[in-house]
């Protein structure tokens, strides 16, 4: 029988050390700002005017009953974090199941599916501003085929979708490896015993391989839903030609709750009200992180 000795104070001492340097970075950059976010919330700070007051819920109720472009923001962004998100878990799982079939150069195919991840937004935006504007790539290649121009990022349907595209291009690869590496992890004798019980490809699929995918599912959904319920850069970056500003075009098409927290907090300096809708905004994604739990939680036993 093994018996575990207990550290020294020395030995928790050093320990503790260790652990000091990522401690500070964790309450500086992440629980300190997340705290004063919370408290915020509850004043009525206005950068311009020096006014810093206590005035409870009233940020709330002005978000709740007065504020329709925070409505309008937080459905664009639900839309373009649904539309990224089935997109990203399809593209990613369909890309590691051809992969690891694939004995030949996989190593490089995996390297160049996972390139545009370290990509920063800005050379992401350049590069597919080139691509969808009027004058852009696409267009250009729609023509040799006898169609119109498409105004995929002036067009009010079409530039969450056109944005989603670029985003999935974009982010896909690390969700490839999370999902080539629990296809891995699944013991081969399960698929040679369903085969041995005549199951085709699509069967083992659907009762071995997605079964046993569930954990590795669920991450990459909560993972890419809360990213790209934030998503910020895409959308202020690609279409502020069509929005006569700071992007969101054509109009509020494509204007986002991250858009409108960084207008109302460093445009017009009201931070307590832009912290009440971080506040929400927060609840919103917890809220949903929660069912998708319930939902795609249970445990898997091989």
């Amino acid at each position: 029988m093994l018996f575990l000795k207990k550290p020294s104070h020395k030995e928790s001492f050093t320990g503790l050390l260790f652990l000091l340097p990522y401690t500070c970075f964790f309450i500086a950059f992440w629980a300190g700002p997340v705290l004063a976010a919370f408290v915020i919330a509850f004043f009525e700070w206005e950068l311009l005017r020096g006014t810093f007051e206590f005035n409870g819920l009233e940020n709330f109720e002005i978000l709740i009953e007065e504020d329709d472009l925070f409505w309008l923001s937080m459905k664009n962004a639900i839309y373009f974090s649904v539309l990224t998100t089935i997109g990203i878990v399809i593209l990613s799982l369909s890309t590691a199941i051809a992969l690891k079939r694939i004995f030949k150069f996989q190593v490089f195919f995996r390297v160049m599916l996972y390139a545009p991840v370290v990509l920063s937004i800005t050379v992401i935006a350049i590069i597919f501003l080139q691509i969808l504007n009027l004058n852009g790539l696409l267009n250009y290649a729609l023509s040799f085929f006898g169609m119109s121009q498409v105004n995929f990022l002036g067009d009010a349907s079409l530039v969450i979708p056109s944005v989603a595209l670029t985003t999935i291009w974009w982010s896909f690869g690390f969700p490839m490896l999370v999902f080539l590496a629990a296809l891995y992890a699944i013991p081969a004798t399960l698929y040679e015993a369903s085969k041995i019980d005549g199951a085709t490809n699509i069967q083992q699929f659907i009762f071995v391989t997605r079964p046993l995918i569930r954990p590795a599912t669920l991450f990459v959904i909560v993972t890419q839903f809360i990213t790209h319920m934030q998503v910020f850069g895409q959308p202020l970056l690609m279409t502020r030609t069509h929005a006569g500003g700071p992007g969101g075009g054509p109009g509020h098409a494509s204007y986002t709750i991250l858009l409108h927290i960084y207008q109302n907090a460093w445009r017009y300096y009201h931070v307590g009200y832009a912290a009440a809708m971080s506040l929400v905004l927060s609840i919103f994604m917890l809220m949903v992180v929660a069912i998708l739990f319930k939902l795609l939680g249970q445990k898997v036993e091989y």
